[in-house]
């Protein structure tokens, strides 16, 4: 079997790009499919003899655990390999996919080296195929679904790894020490004092005033509060503090807004960095202003983040 049938399901298309230029890189000679939704991925499997599924969760029409369950009660999926790739780590959801017959389990945004190394390993326990699409020995017979979604949490990313980053970017940066604060705030024309890029083509909201915070997971590993000047349907502008390595622009984000006055009802945006801006007058700068793009196509994701908009704005 070492050349793999490999579904990837997820209604973003930035994100399915991620996981088929790694997975490309780590199995060369195996078919992608690819679907934007739980139906259209069941219309594949229907057609096609699938032997992994890497899916989204959260999807329009039908969802990934949808997909996961229709799959376990078929007698041709049963026992093939399925990645639930979720911007929700929560314990309930880990718990429903485990239920579910779930074989792994990774959370957005990730980094490339370990995505590959969550695929590899479940390819290999299942399909007894290494990474290059080479045949390798007896997979381990056990089941350890349970064992990999209840352990401890993942390693922690390397300070120099990109992350999500790295799939479409190569190289890691390196870190960059901390420098003291800039004795007058001042905007260097964009990203170029940060890594040379263009400087960013929004201007900040009408009187710089804050909207709200909300709170941005980055492909890197790092967190970071990030207080909103500017939001619409299609990105954000915000300012976050940078601690450590500087995130990388195509750098994947996971944005978590609260939407109302519960701590439960939080909407999760996934995007990507679209510019970095210095607003101090030194590569070194503490405070980065950001313009995050959304990828997500979920109308139900879209109502919310509106509900919100209408509420800070």
């Amino acid at each position: 079997m070492a050349n793999l049938n490999i579904l990837v399901v997820d209604d973003a298309a930035f994100i399915r790009d991620l996981v088929k230029k790694a997975v490309k890189e780590i199995y060369p000679g195996c078919s992608l499919f690819e679907a934007v939704n739980g139906r259209k991925a069941i219309s594949i499997m229907n057609s096609n003899e699938i032997q992994v599924v890497l899916c989204d969760w959260e999807m329009p029409e039908m969802s990934g655990l949808e997909v996961l369950e229709w799959m376990r009660s078929d007698e041709r999926y049963k026992k093939v390999p399925f990645m639930m790739i979720t911007s929700r780590g929560e314990r309930d959801h880990v718990v429903k996919a485990v239920t579910a017959g779930v074989s792994d389990y990774i959370g957005k945004p990730f980094t490339r080296d370990n995505f590959a190394a969550k695929v590899s390993k479940m390819v290999y326990r299942h399909c007894k195929v290494r990474p290059g699409g080479k045949a390798g020995g007896a997979a381990n017979p056990m089941n350890d679904s349970a064992s990999v979604l209840t352990a401890k949490a993942e390693q922690k990313t390397p300070k120099n790894d990109m992350g999500g980053a790295s799939v479409l970017m190569g190289a890691p940066a390196a870190d960059k020490p901390a420098a003291p604060k800039a004795s007058v705030p001042q905007d260097m024309g964009g990203a170029s004092v940060l890594m040379g890029a263009p400087a960013a083509d929004k201007k900040p909201a009408k009187g710089g005033k804050a909207k709200a915070v909300a709170s941005v997971r980055f492909g890197s590993g790092s967190t970071a509060k990030l207080v909103i000047k500017d939001i619409s349907l299609q990105e954000l502008i915000g300012v976050f503090r940078r601690e450590g390595t500087l995130p990388a622009l195509l750098e994947q984000v996971v944005l978590d807004i609260m939407v109302g006055d519960d701590p439960n009802d939080v909407a999760r945006i996934n995007g990507y960095i679209r510019t970095l801006q210095a607003q101090e007058a030194h590569p070194d700068a503490q405070t980065i202003q950001t313009v995050i793009r959304y990828v997500d196509d979920d109308p139900e994701k879209l109502a919310i983040l509106s509900k919100f908009i209408a509420r800070v704005r």
